[in-house]
């Protein structure tokens, strides 16, 4: 499928010319050639995709639709996903660095995710409170009006399709800031959204820096709601500019997700988890990567041989090409953050293992697949997230000091256990301090599930009916009868 990049502003239905003049220059992470531009949103653009926004919501265009033709709306959505999902897949691989195969599977889950939520749209049940005999009373789940969502650089197409979704479903129409890093892929929803003839004004994206537009558009006075998928400390900042306007915020953070792998556990699976778990999914740029693991030293030795194997004999290479298991790292900027967490690993007594080091090819931003093991828990390379591809090994004796090492972050996102004792498990489980807990595999996810953070991982959830309530409030409507 050819055709022409398109780097404008999506909004009010239709993509703009530049008012600001500005661009955002995008570049290839693999070896720093430039992929294209996007158009930069200042204040006048800002403006307009708010006022689109909030005169669609007072319009109740999305309160007011009959639920089938709604459904219908996002099963187009799926539908033209698949259809673009290759085309798209080139743009994304460009500008994110991840497989070609990868950025498929990220357009076919986005696809999986309108599905999902198309289901529901005539699903959304009242309820009847019953309070006394001669009283009627019941709740509804209604928007919280114009969302403002800031799309991450890692999953952006997932991530866009996981929050726009089931905001449609609730009656919020949004204003959507794909990540500067790659964003000329996320103008496919724009495309999408002009094709299928979505009403104009109920989802608007614009495009900027984070320093600058971002901000702006937190800023907002038209804003209902925040969702915001990105590190604890910009979240920190969304906060402190929403406090005094009581806004709320949908947040999922960072993590420092960890496995405890068991003196039962299969050793082939754990490793097998954890190579899958933080080096091949976008090479450890995931916020539920596998990036602690804290393992029974009755059985550290064999897992540690097979897993520096393993790692010594993972392809580092460009998206291009599907062989590739640990891709570059989005920025020369996230290269050097990562380089330094790993010699601080080293100057605080951390065995390196295998790789702490660059990987030079072709000007990408590489990085070798890393091991630390014999790592203080409260050392900086335990309680950080890195966001590379970074593993650190800590032991255990008991099953209690796993629960307090695992819990011994400020995140708590996901977690893992790898045990063949299934009441062991759910020991633990009920123990761990996060979200999602994984049992004797990484990433056993669907689009019905929910998943969301503890502690500074962040609140509300994502996924499943659950994200139901996070996207939208409860009124309550009670009536005293009267003969």
């Amino acid at each position: 499928m050819e055709m022409a990049l398109e780097t404008r502003n999506f909004i009010n239905g239709n993509f703009i010319n530049s008012i600001s003049k500005q661009n955002i220059r995008v570049l290839n992470p693999a070896n720093q050639i430039e992929v294209g531009f996007v158009d930069e949103a200042l204040d006048d653009e800002i403006e307009l995709a708010f006022e689109a926004a909030s005169n669609s919501f007072r319009n109740r265009v999305l309160q007011d639709m009959d639920s089938v033709k709604k459904s219908n709306f996002l099963r187009s959505i799926a539908k033209k996903l698949r259809e673009y999902k290759v085309y798209g897949a080139q743009i994304l691989s460009k500008e994110n660095g991840k497989t070609l195969l990868q950025c498929e599977g990220e357009f076919e889950g986005a696809a999986s995710v309108f599905d999902y939520y198309a289901g529901i749209t005539d699903k959304i049940e009242n309820k009847l409170i019953p309070s006394g005999k001669d009283t009627f009373n019941y709740v509804t789940l209604e928007p919280y009006g114009v969302s403002l969502q800031i799309i991450p650089w890692n999953y952006p197409i997932s991530l866009f399709a996981r929050s726009v979704a089931v905001s449609l479903v609730v009656g919020n129409t949004i204003v959507i800031k794909p990540p500067e890093l790659c964003p000329i892929s996320s103008n496919i929803f724009g495309k999408i959204f002009y094709e299928i003839q979505l009403p104009p004004g109920l989802v608007n994206i614009v495009h900027g820096y984070g320093e600058i537009t971002g901000k702006k558009l937190v800023s907002h006075k038209k804003v209902n709601q925040v969702v915001f998928t990105g590190s604890t400390e910009v979240a920190s900042e969304i906060l402190k500019e929403t406090a005094d306007r009581i806004i709320p915020c949908h947040l999922e953070l960072g993590g420092k997700s960890a496995a405890i792998i068991c003196s039962d556990a299969n050793i082939d699976q754990a490793v097998e988890s954890t190579i899958n778990g933080i080096y091949r999914p976008n090479a450890g740029q995931i916020c539920v990567a596998m990036s602690r693991v804290i393992i029974h030293p009755s059985i550290k030795s064999e897992y540690m041989d097979k897993l520096t194997s393993e790692t010594a004999n993972l392809s580092i290479g460009p998206g291009e090409n599907n062989n590739s298991d640990v891709t570059p790292l989005i920025s020369k900027e996230q290269l050097k953050r990562v380089s330094n967490y790993c010699k601080s690993g080293v100057q605080t007594g951390a065995n390196l293992v295998i790789g702490g080091e660059e990987f030079n090819y072709d000007k990408g931003n590489y990085y070798k697949p890393t091991i630390f093991d014999n790592v203080d828990k409260n050392s900086t390379i335990a309680q950080d997230e890195i966001f590379g591809p970074i593993a650190v090994v800590l032991d255990f004796e008991t099953d209690e000091e796993a629960i307090d090492i695992i819990n011994s972050t400020e995140y708590g996102l996901a977690s893992g256990i790898f045990t063949s004792n299934d009441l062991k498990a759910k020991w633990m489980a009920d123990r761990i301090e996060a979200g999602i807990v994984w049992h004797n595999d990484w990433f056993v996810d669907g689009v019905n599930l929910p998943g969301g953070g503890y502690k500074k991982s962040g609140y509300g959830r994502d996924g499943g009916l659950d994200s139901l309530y996070s996207y939208g409030q409860t009124k309550r409507v009670s009536k005293r009868l009267r003969y």
